[in-house]
C-alpha cells in the first residue's frame, strides 16, 4: 500500500471499484461485506454525537454494500438482527460491533461480517493521506515571510540610523542645540500613546474570524463545535466582545473629563448601538436571504449593539465625575474593582436572571433545565425532539422571534437532527453582556493602575480566577459539569473560559508590544484599527473574486487552505493599506 503522502492526493482515480475523485475532504469509503445467512442491519454512531443512539445505515442483504463516512471523528459500528431507525446503545441487540474506529482521509476500509460465531473484522484496504501537510507548509511559508520581513526591517533601520549618525539631520541638529542650551521644555508632559496591544488583540480576533469564516481549509478543529466543546472558531466572537468591554472605560472617562453631559454621552452610546444593530440586520440579507417572512433577526453585530448599549449605559450611570481616591492599602490594591462594585452587583443580577430562566423555565415537551441539542439526543417512542434544542434558550427565541426568524442551520442540525436555533439569540445575550463587563473590568485596571507590573499581575489573576470558575462549572470536560462549555448557548462556563484566554492573550500582547517592544503588533495591529471595516467587507465579499476562487474540484485541504489564506491575506493587506493611508472606519 505504500506510505502516506505528505501532501493530500488520493494517488489514483479508482481503487477496488471506488471512485476516489468523488470523495471530498475528510471523507473515506467503507465497504461492508457479509457471508452471514441472516438479514442483518448495519448501524453507525459518530463520536461527534454525544449520548446519541446509533443510526441505521444499511440493510445487509447482499455480499457487499458501500458507504461514504466522515473522517473527522471516530465511529462506532454495530450489526444487529433488529431494525430501528435509531438504535439506543443500552437496548441494542447486537451481533457484533466495533467502538472508537478512526478512519483516515481518502482511505478505503472494509468491515466484514462472518457467519461463524457472529464475528466481525475491520481492516484498511487503502492507506489514508496525511491531511495536515498543508498546515505544515502554510506555517513554514508565513513564518519565512515574517522572519524575512523582520530581517529586512532591522537592516533598513540600522542602515538609516548609521546614515543619520554620520551625516546628521536638521531635526537632530536642532535637538542637540536645544539640549545644549537647556531650552527644551522639560516640564512638558510626553504625549499619551495609544496602547497598541489593544488593537493588536482586536486584530488577532478579526484575522482569525476571517480565516475561519472563509473555511479554515475545512479542518474540523478550526470550525465551531457541534454543540458542547471549544474549538478555534469559538474563540474569536467572545474575544471581540471582551475587547469591546476593555475600551468602554477609556471612552467614558475621556467624555466625562471633557464635562460632556451624561445625557449626551448616552445618546452617543444609543446611536452607536443602533448603527451596529441595523448594520447586522442588513448583513443578514447577504446571499439573497431577504424574505421578510423568514428573515433572520439576531446576528453578530446585533449582539454587539445590544451588549454595548447595556454595559456602557450601566457604566455611565455609576461613573463619578472624578475617580475616587483611596487611602487604605486594601482600597488602593482593589481600587479597580471597588470603583465598579455597583456595576458588579447589577451584572451578577443579570447572570442570576439568566441562570434562573435557563434551569426553571418550563419548555413544553422537553425536560426542564435541559441544555442539550434536542433531536436524537432526546428520544421519545423512537422519535427525536428537534424543538427541544437549547432548552429554555430555544423556547425564549421561539416565543419572542418565532422559529421562522431564527438561524435555520445550526451546527447541531445535521448531527443531532435538531431544529432551528440561533446562536446569537435573546437569552445568550445576557451572558454576553457579562462577558463584555469582564472586559470592562480589564479596562478599569488600565485606568486605575499605571505601572506595567500592576496591570499584568491583575490580568493574570483575573485569568486564573475566570479559568478556575469555568473549569468547575463544566468539570473541566466537554460534555459534563453543571453548565457545559457551549458557544451556541453562550453558557456561563463558556464566558469564563474564553475570558480566561482573553486575559492571558491581552497580557502577552501588552508585554510583547507595549512593554518590551519586541513586536510592533503588525500586521494585526493595523487590522485591529479597522476591524469593523474588515468584518463587514469580508462578509460582503465572501463569494467574490479575488477573495474567493475555484480551480478544479478543490477537494483537498491543501487547495482549500490556499484559497482561505489567499482571501485572509488580502484583507490583512487591506488593513495595512488603510493604516498607511491614515484611513480608519468605525460606527
Amino acid at each position: 500500500m505504500g506510505g502516506r503522502p505528505f501532501i493530500e492526493d488520493p494517488g489514483m482515480d479508482t481503487f477496488d471499484g471506488f471512485d476516489l475523485t468523488s470523495l471530498k475532504v475528510d471523507q473515506a469509503y467503507l465497504k461492508v461485506t457479509s457471508n452471514n445467512s441472516q438479514d442483518l442491519y448495519f448501524y453507525t454512531l459518530s463520536g461527534d454525537c454525544y449520548g446519541c443512539p446509533a443510526e441505521h445505515r444499511l440493510n445487509i442483504t447482499a455480499d457487499r454494500e458501500n458507504i461514504t463516512l466522515s473522517t473527522k471523528y471516530p465511529w462506532t459500528f454495530i450489526v444487529s438482527e433488529t431494525y430501528q431507525e435509531f438504535l439506543p446503545l443500552e437496548n441494542a441487540s447486537t451481533i457484533c460491533g466495533r467502538n472508537d474506529t478512526r478512519l483516515g482521509e481518502f482511505g478505503v476500509y472494509e468491515f466484514s461480517i462472518y457467519d461463524k460465531e457472529n464475528w466481525c473484522d475491520f481492516k484498511p484496504l487503502k492507506e489514508s493521506v496525511f491531511e495536515y501537510g498543508a498546515l505544515v507548509i502554510a506555517f513554514a511559508v508565513y513564518t519565512g515571510i515574517a522572519v524575512l520581513y523582520a530581517l529586512l526591517s532591522t537592516a533598513y533601520k540600522r542602515g538609516m540610523l548609521s546614515y543619520f549618525t554620520a551625516k546628521g539631520t536638521k531635526d537632530s541638529q536642532i535637538a542637540l542645540a536645544m539640549e545644549a542650551s537647556g531650552t527644551e521644555a522639560e516640564n512638558k508632559p510626553p504625549p499619551r500613546q495609544r496602547l497598541k496591544s489593544l488593537d493588536t488583540f482586536r486584530g488577532i480576533s478579526i484575522v482569525i474570524m476571517i480565516f475561519v469564516n472563509y473555511g479554515a481549509g475545512q479542518y474540523w478543529f478550526m470550525e465551531h463545535a457541534t454543540w458542547n466543546g471549544l474549538q478555534v472558531a469559538d474563540l474569536v466572537f467572545p474575544w471581540f466582545m471582551w475587547i469591546m468591554g476593555v475600551c468602554i472605560p477609556m471612552g467614558l472617562r475621556s467624555a466625562i473629563r471633557r464635562k460632556t453631559p451624561k445625557t449626551k454621552i448616552f445618546l452617543r452610546i444609543l446611536k452607536r448601538s443602533i448603527k451596529l444593530f441595523v448594520l447586522g440586520i442588513i448583513l443578514n440579507s447577504l446571499g439573497g436571504w431577504n424574505d421578510l417572512e423568514r428573515y433572520r433577526v439576531p446576528g453578530v453585530l446585533q449582539r454587539f449593539g445590544i451588549c454595548y448599549l447595556v454595559v456602557s449605559t450601566i457604566a455611565l450611570i455609576f461613573s463619578p465625575q472624578e475617580p475616587p481616591q483611596y487611602q487604605s492599602n486594601t482600597g488602593i490594591i482593589m481600587s479597580d474593582v471597588i470603583q465598579i462594585l455597583p456595576q458588579w452587583v447589577v451584572h451578577i443580577m443579570i447572570v442570576i436572571v439568566h441562570t434562573v430562566i435557563t434551569f426553571v423555565l418550563p419548555v413544553p415537551g422537553c425536560p426542564t433545565g435541559y441544555l442539550g441539542p434536542g433531536g436524537i439526543d432526546l428520544m421519545v417512542d423512537g422519535e427525536g425532539l428537534p424543538d427541544c434544542i437549547g432548552g429554555a434558550a430555544g423556547e425564549v427565541d421561539r416565543f419572542i422571534l418565532t422559529s421562522a426568524h431564527l438561524y435555520q442551520n445550526p451546527t447541531a442540525k445535521h448531527v443531532y437532527h435538531a431544529g432551528a436555533f440561533d446562536p446569537e439569540g435573546v437569552l445568550g445575550s445576557l451572558t454576553s453582556i457579562f462577558q463584555v463587563f469582564l472586559g470592562l473590568q480589564a479596562g478599569m485596571t488600565l485606568q486605575a493602575f499605571k505601572s506595567h507590573r500592576s496591570r499584568i499581575s491583575r490580568w493574570l489573576v483575573w485569568g486564573v480566577i475566570t479559568g478556575i470558575i469555568g473549569a468547575c462549572l463544566c468539570s473541566a470536560s466537554m460534555n459534563n459539569g453543571v453548565i457545559p462549555l457551549n458557544k451556541n448557548l453562550w453558557s456561563l462556563s463558556f464566558v469564563m473560559v474564553t475570558s480566561c484566554f482573553a486575559f492571558f492573550l491581552l497580557s502577552a500582547c501588552y508585554v510583547l508590544v507595549d512593554i518590551i517592544g519586541v513586536w510592533t503588533g503588525a500586521p494585526f495591529f493595523q487590522a485591529g484599527m479597522n476591524s469593523i471595516f474588515l468584518y463587514v467587507g469580508h462578509n460582503v465579499a465572501y463569494n467574490l473574486f479575488p477573495w474567493h476562487y475555484k480551480i478544479g474540484s478543490m477537494n483537498t485541504h491543501l487547495s482549500l487552505l490556499a484559497e482561505t489564506l489567499w482571501g485572509t491575506t488580502l484583507w490583512v493587506l487591506t488593513g495595512l493599506y488603510l493604516f498607511h493611508k491614515n484611513k480608519f472606519y468605525t460606527v
